[in-house]
């Protein structure tokens, strides 16, 4: 899934190559479009015994420390769950939620991980060909709140091709260690916050939909008005869950305008409605999210009006069409926060 344009850092190379790792494994080959894995490759059983021995003791939510384990990997997709949850079970159709880390076998090379600075969680769909196959035939079965150790071999993983970006590359022959915490599992990418009344009813704003489920937040812009000199941060529905803290991760559907040309500049309702997830009040997004969305509850849908100060400053986002002056409208379905 595509960042929105709300995220404040940059990728780097090494956050390049995670995104290859969570995207298909088609990735690796020379098509410009993925193929969907057949998951059927040799070798492919799962097998208990190809483990990091990392210590069972390492707290979920926390950056794992993998330790690569002494010989040479059998071949076989490793399975072991190093901290056990009780959540939500991961099946065909979920949605899932994960931080990850990873290291190469052959040397005991950092992949990076997740818990980096300026990373995000990322978000996929189980038995869509979103994922590694490693990780869809590994994360099936398994419930939210785990730890989840995967060895994964190259037929599970980048193939015969390998990959490579920036200074990491990953050969045909490398087996590679996840530690994956799996955050969130959801039944589906359209879920979506329940229905509620509209608390929001200020003609100084933009008016936002209640309206839920499969429907985007059709957000207009007052005609003629000009945005307000600050920052605005309102619910549109209250959610009935917990309040979101700092340092939690938030799991949200979002649509993003500018004031000044009513545009959609980015929208996961546009894009399947698939959900996003991001570390809240860390400098991960914009100060506007980070701002706006601390101290709201689960369930909300919140109205985001974020001046230049509070966004990309004087240098706007020209990418998305946002100018140096531009006020940023964002509608933010906040679907989970843990």
């Amino acid at each position: 899934m595509r960042r929105p344009v709300a995220t404040r850092r940059t990728q780097t190379a090494l956050a390049g190559l995670a995104a290859g790792l969570v995207l298909l494994a088609g990735c690796s080959s020379s098509s410009s479009k993925p193929a969907a894995p057949s998951g059927s490759s040799a070798g492919s059983t799962a097998s208990s015994g190809a483990s990091s021995g990392a210590p069972a003791a390492a707290a979920f939510g926390v950056r794992p420390s993998i330790q690569v384990p002494a010989g040479q990997p059998d071949g076989k997709l490793g399975v072991k769950v190093k901290i056990p949850g009780d959540g939500a079970k991961v099946t065909d159709g979920s949605a899932v939620v994960l931080q990850y880390t990873a290291k190469l076998w052959r040397d005991g090379s950092d992949l990076g991980s997740s818990y980096d600075q300026g990373q995000h969680p990322v978000t996929a769909v189980e038995g869509q060909g979103q994922m590694l196959p490693g990780w869809e035939q590994g994360l099936k079965g398994q419930a939210a709140g785990s730890r989840v150790e995967l060895t994964v071999p190259p037929a599970l993983g980048f193939g015969a091709k390998g990959s490579t970006d920036g200074k990491i590359t990953i050969t045909g022959t490398d087996t590679i260690i996840f530690d994956l915490d799996i955050v969130g599992v959801y039944p589906s990418a359209q879920a979506d916050i329940p229905a509620g009344t509209g608390v929001l009813n200020d003609p100084t704003l933009p008016t936002v939909g209640t309206a839920v489920g499969t429907a985007d937040p059709k957000v207009t812009i007052p005609a003629g008005k000009q945005p307000p000199a600050g920052a605005v941060y309102k619910p549109v529905i209250v959610g009935k869950g917990p309040q979101v803290k700092k340092g939690q991760t938030l799991v949200v559907q979002y649509e993003g305008l500018v004031w000044r040309t009513g545009q959609i500049f980015d929208s996961s309702f546009s894009k399947g409605k698939s959900i996003f997830a991001t570390p809240i009040g860390v400098g991960a997004v914009v100060q506007g999210w980070d701002e706006g969305l601390i101290g709201q509850t689960v369930g909300s849908r919140v109205l985001l009006v974020i001046p230049p100060d509070k966004g990309y400053g004087a240098q706007g986002q020209p990418s998305a069409g946002i100018q140096g002056t531009d006020t940023m409208v964002f509608v933010v379905d906040i679907l989970d926060a843990r």
